[in-house]
């Protein structure tokens, strides 16, 4: 199937949903595992394993049997809502049902589902940190400690590579985010206020249909911190804004990472940008298909270094369902690159935890023979 064009395509289309049930599927068959249960929270890091198989992100949790019709458990408003319908037609496949009283209830619900289907084999979990103590508790009582296994690792190796379709969402979502950006430009200066920043990003990007959205900003001075929220502070001369812009599109993020200068950079800051630009220029000229995530963070950590600069964090991570999706880019992260691949890459130079920094970068697509940067914007200042 080909991919819809990027104007038309505002979910995944069903016909791929059911592709996706079906490779789960052999793969639960080829390790002796007869149900998953699939859990999901409403939020930026736990809502990617639910929407992959039913376009829905409000969290819940959903038993996906071998055979037949999967259950979604979801809050009992959402459940009687017509809005499901709008993602399309899920019904075909899915039944949606409320869930009862809290935790609780998807114990009793979802566990007393899989319970009432007498499994033989294997009883695969997906998503682990969204299940909770009383869902886990129920599931070893229902079936017993031996037959429970984290299968979480099926869905992360079929969401790691993106369809043509999720990569149209994606760019659309990185067309937003550089949007946002030029938008943000037209306010930046001496004496604006977080909060202003913050509801501008946020206006601009609901206004143009990203339903959800992740937006880290920081607006003291020289500093990089990584609020996810405003804390007061009011631009100065000299030091930058510093955001990650985050738009979903169809459910599916693209990230722009930027420190956008309030005037002319600090000799400070521009300092630390220098060393930005040559640890993230070593890195992008890594992105291709073969090199271990692991190399790469490894490569922008010394060059950084090399230039009078750390970088004691993660230099960026996968991205896709979730903001951070599978994986981040660091030193011990053992994987690598294929096509298909999405990725935001934003390496930091600071001189010290909440101390001074600068940081940027775009989101990227792994191709057959390098990377594709997904924005427009170019942050390189002559520096």
């Amino acid at each position: 199937m080909t991919a819809a064009t990027t104007q038309e395509l505002t979910q995944i289309p069903v016909s791929e949903l059911k592709d996706r049930i079906a490779r789960i599927r052999a793969e639960m068959r080829a390790r002796d595992i007869d149900v998953l249960l699939v859990a999901g929270l409403q939020d930026i890091f736990n809502r990617g394993h639910v929407r992959y198989i039913s376009n829905l992100g409000g969290g819940g949790m959903i038993v996906l049997p071998l055979e037949g019709n999967l259950t979604h458990f979801i809050h009992p408003v959402l459940a009687q809502s017509p809005k499901i319908d709008k993602v399309g037609p899920i019904r075909e496949f899915i039944d949606v049902r409320p869930f009862g009283d809290g935790a609780y209830g998807f114990a009793n619900d979802s566990v007393g589902l899989i319970k009432s289907m007498n499994p033989t084999g294997k009883v695969g979990y997906v998503g682990g940190p969204a299940i909770g103590i009383a869902v886990y508790e129920a599931l070893r009582e229902a079936v017993g400690d031996a037959r429970i296994v984290d299968a979480s690792d099926i869905f992360w190796k079929l969401r790691a590579v993106k369809s043509e379709n999720e990569i149209a969402l994606m760019r659309r979502s990185a067309v937003l985010a550089d949007d946002c950006y030029d938008a943000l430009e037209q306010i930046v200066a001496p004496g604006v206020a977080d909060y202003t920043v913050y509801a501008e990003a946020k206006r601009y990007l609901f206004e143009h249909r990203s339903p959800y959205s992740l937006e880290v900003i920081d607006a003291d001075g020289p500093y990089l911190n990584f609020d996810r929220h405003p804390t007061g502070d009011v631009l100065t001369a000299g030091g930058a804004l510093f955001m990650e812009v985050t738009p979903a599109i169809g459910g599916y993020y693209a990230q722009l990472p930027f420190c956008m200068p309030v005037g002319e950079l600090s000799p400070e800051l521009k300092r630390l940008a220098k060393a930005w630009e040559a640890g993230f220029a070593l890195g992008e000229s890594m992105l291709r298909p073969g090199t271990l995530v692991s190399d790469v963070s490894k490569a922008m950590r010394e060059e950084i270094a090399a230039n009078g600069a750390i970088n004691p964090f993660s230099h960026g991570h996968a991205i896709g369902l979730d903001v951070s999706d599978g994986w981040v880019l660091g030193d011990r992260t053992e994987i690598a690159l294929q096509p298909g691949m999405t990725m935001a890459v934003h390496p930091a130079a600071i001189t010290e935890i909440a101390g001074p920094g600068f940081t940027a970068g775009y989101t990227y697509l792994i191709t057959e023979d390098g990377a594709e940067r997904l924005s427009r914007h170019d942050f390189h200042y002559g520096w």
